[in-house]
């Protein structure tokens, strides 16, 4: 009466009491409750119970990333978005997903935290591949991203932004405001809805800012602070490790061939070159690939007389004609190198030949750098005269293999047949007597490898960031005593899977360059040796910086 409880209706107490075995059900009742008092109520009570012991806050293992960077958790707990919308709940009973740094906006946190986990945001990153690309780089990382639990983008207009929206609703959720403008009229501010990529791998032009997606340790496919890739770049990389390495300079290196820049060395190259006059040359401009721009040189007045000074031969060439044809008259650029030319190559069923090869650096810091132990030889088309040495002849002299597809019988000819390393060793021991050529060869790429990592360590230790990686296509010349030299590094090496050479190496160089990467920057890679726990198969570590290791002592 007291708590307005009513009396139970006479009539249903004298039925329960004429039921039989009423006092049999009553006294099971009674020893149910003492031995509910005596155990613990492991059930819940009701659904904010269960929701909470059964932690239904959380996302499904199956709707979750296959993989996140190093340190996404603490990332995302000191997020400006997660302190705000924790402080207006600070009930909040479990954690914001370390994916949310790369696919929830301001409102997505907001939600998730003021509903408890009971609102669950679509929780899928992204990942971004530029259109530049080839479809067979699409079709081999395509797999490996969507495996991840990753979506493709192609949207190019990607931001961050850690602000706050300085005006929310009454349950914290951020919302649009009026600012008044200038000329008097009202602008709508809204909450940014913009996300980042975790994923970025880009082509020959930047297509996306980077900075979005390396603010929380997601990759990118470029370094930055190093121009390695372009020929004047190379060239100062290999003067420094001189430098750094021996006083007086030592230059060039026995695996680097002479080169000067132009138009900065014109003068002290042309003193060389009038020293010895029986050198030929190779001219290249900065930043080209594909043959474009070579000229080859025979003398000084090639490139520099009195009647025609070489700035009056430079032209820049914005964009190359696809059409034009491969032997026109060619123009010097306004930056590049002259090369001493290697005269005495070994030959490959008379034709000259390069070998490419491939370096990667798995993570900036600390340095982490691997090279392949697979290549491909690409030769050229016509047969190797080194008397024959004018632009009519430079079908026999440039082995890049997207120039020797301008010859007008390309399929038809040797440059069309791509040949791996170890069926280069299997002719060379048969037809030239050469035994263990690949030993040999693999220990002087192996050094040219930790010379250009060397090179690059300091400026990567002061612009690279974490989640910086890159593949770098190298190619390498032997000539007849079996030295190996340096030619170039190409930031973009071709990933046109035309032959069967390269179809058996470059899917699985990729597939397996990026298991090594994203190891390198996950929990799974921290104080873990790349040399005993890395998932490298065809791969070998070069440097470990994190435990001071070098594969070659080059010092």
């Amino acid at each position: 009466k007291l708590f307005g409880l009513k009396k139970p209706r006479p009539g249903v107490v004298r039925l329960a009491r004429s039921t039989a075995g009423a006092s049999g059900v009553a006294m099971s009742a009674k020893a149910d409750r003492n031995k509910a008092k005596e155990e613990p109520d492991e059930a819940p009570k009701d659904l904010e119970s269960a929701f909470l012991v059964n932690k239904e806050w959380q996302y499904p293992v199956e709707k979750r990333s296959g993989w996140l960077p190093l340190g996404a958790q603490e990332l995302v707990d000191s997020h400006p978005w997660t302190r705000r919308a924790v402080e207006k709940n600070p009930r909040f009973p479990g954690y914001v997903p370390g994916e949310a740094l790369f696919c929830w906006t301001e409102a997505d946190f907001a939600s998730y935290i003021n509903s408890g986990g009971f609102v669950k945001p679509k929780l899928q990153c992204q990942y971004y591949i530029s259109p530049e690309n080839p479809q067979t780089v699409v079709d081999i990382l395509e797999p490996v991203l969507s495996d991840m639990n990753w979506v493709c983008s192609v949207d190019s207009d990607v931001g961050r932004d850690e602000e706050l929206t300085q005006t929310t609703d009454y349950m914290g959720m951020p919302v649009a405001r009026m600012k008044k403008a200038e000329d008097g009229t009202m602008e709508v501010l809204k909450p940014s809805d913009k996300v980042a990529p975790i994923f970025v791998w880009e082509a020959g032009r930047r297509m996306v800012d980077h900075s979005p997606t390396l603010k929380y340790r997601g990759l990118v496919n470029r370094l930055d602070g190093i121009n390695m890739f372009t020929k004047v770049g190379m060239l100062d990389l290999v003067r420094e490790r001189c430098i750094e390495r021996d006083i007086p300079v030592n230059f060039p290196p026995p695996w680097f061939p002479l080169t000067y820049a132009l138009p900065e060395d014109l003068e002290q190259w042309k003193r060389h070159a009038e020293a010895h006059p029986h050198k030929k040359w190779i001219y290249k401009p900065n930043g080209e690939a594909m043959g474009r721009g070579i000229i080859l040189v025979n003398k000084i007045s090639d490139v520099d007389s009195k009647e025609r000074p070489f700035r009056t031969r430079c032209k820049n060439v914005e964009v190359f004609d696809p059409n034009e044809a491969p032997l026109n008259q060619r123009d010097f650029a306004h930056h590049g190198v002259i090369q001493e030319y290697l005269v005495n190559p070994m030959l490959l069923e008379n034709r000259k030949f390069a070998v490419r090869v491939y370096l990667l650096v798995a993570r900036v810091k600390p340095l982490l750098c691997f090279h392949y132990n697979f290549g491909y030889i690409k030769r050229c088309g016509e047969f190797y005269d080194e008397n024959k040495f004018q632009r009519e002849d430079l079908f026999r002299h440039i082995t890049n293999q997207e120039f020797q597809k301008k010859q007008d019988d390309f399929t038809m000819s040797k440059a069309a047949d791509l040949m791996s390393i170890e069926a280069l060793d299997k002719y060379l021991q048969e037809n030239n007597g050469i035994p263990a050529f690949r030993l040999n060869f693999w220990q002087q790429v192996k050094a040219i490898c930790m010379e250009i990592c060397l090179g690059i360590k300091e400026p990567l230790s002061e612009k690279g960031k974490f989640g910086m990686f890159e593949v770098f296509g190298l190619d390498v010349i032997v000539d007849a005593d079996q030295r190996v030299s340096l030619l170039e590094a190409n930031r973009d090496p071709s990933w046109v899977m035309d032959t069967e050479v390269k179809k058996a190496i470059l899917p699985e160089m990729l597939r397996e360059s990026l298991e090594l990467v994203f190891w390198a920057h996950s929990p799974e890679g921290k104080g873990r040796e790349a040399m005993l726990q890395s998932p490298m198969r065809g791969f070998e570590v070069l440097i470990d910086e994190a435990f001071d290791f070098q594969a070659v002592d080059v010092e």
